[in-house]
């Protein structure tokens, strides 16, 4: 024990350094704390979006509200993937700092690219932000099957409920994507509008009228009759294979 001691005092700096650590108290209840608010961050995600599942819309009482902020932030800082992005979703839903933490999601869809992303800047939108329509139809890229397949439905739903507002969105872009993007509601999730979906659709183009109205109709046409085609050849050979066997 003695050779230890000398050969620590040969270094005046290192003892000085354990008697700071030996000595410096520990704040109480700091690791209580620390593991309350963990705990805490977990509590207000679950609570809030049980079963990791987000809600359409928040209704909270002020100090209810000031609480779920409080640790929707916290958690936003600690947390990572799915958790992260339901804590921003909510602070947007809950109107804290709307504009960043909208950005900060729409940059998460940009680089996950996931139909879970998709679907929580569709509720947004959904809420009444508008301005979202137009990153919904620039995403649409055709290659992610879930992302093209709950985007196609999508565009499907708002030309049946609020066919203006989709228009005027489309008009923003070019003819060639107007029809592409209208085809992708026509093939909605790779099986073609239901008829009833369909029908209404195509009364409520054709009451618009113009041409872009015109050229998505045809979109959606082309898109549900190509659809149903591939579902039929689909069918065929199952029953083909079903034959051979």
């Amino acid at each position: 024990m003695k050779g230890c001691i000398r050969q620590f005092t040969r270094f005046p700096q290192v003892l000085a350094l354990v008697a700071v650590i030996i000595l410096v108290p520990v704040r109480p209840g700091f690791c209580q704390s620390t593991a309350a608010n963990r705990a805490g961050m977990g509590d207000i995600l679950h609570e809030l979006a049980p079963d990791d599942a987000p809600p359409a819309s928040l209704k909270l009482k002020p100090t209810e509200k000031a609480r779920a902020i409080r640790l929707l932030l916290a958690a936003k800082r600690e947390e990572s993937g799915w958790h992260k992005q339901l804590a921003i979703y909510l602070l947007a839903t809950l109107g804290q700092d709307y504009e960043r933490n909208r950005d900060a999601l729409l940059r998460a869809w940009a680089k996950v690219g996931d139909d879970g992303t998709m679907a929580l800047v569709i509720q947004l939108y959904e809420q009444g932000h508008e301005e979202l329509l137009q990153p919904l139809l620039a995403r649409y890229d055709g290659w992610n099957a879930a992302t093209s397949e709950g985007l196609g439905t999508f565009y499907g739903d708002l030309m049946a409920k609020n066919p203006q507002d989709f228009l005027a969105v489309l008009a923003t872009f070019p003819p060639r994507r107007q029809l592409y993007l209208c085809t992708s509601a026509g093939e909605a999730d790779g099986g073609g509008m239901n008829p009833k979906t369909e029908r209404r659709v195509l009364s409520n183009l054709k009451a618009i009228g113009g041409e872009v109205a015109d050229r998505c109709a045809s979109g959606v046409r082309a898109g549900n009759r190509s659809a149903n085609e591939a579902n039929q050849e689909e069918q065929k050979g199952i029953q083909n294979e079903q034959k051979k066997k």
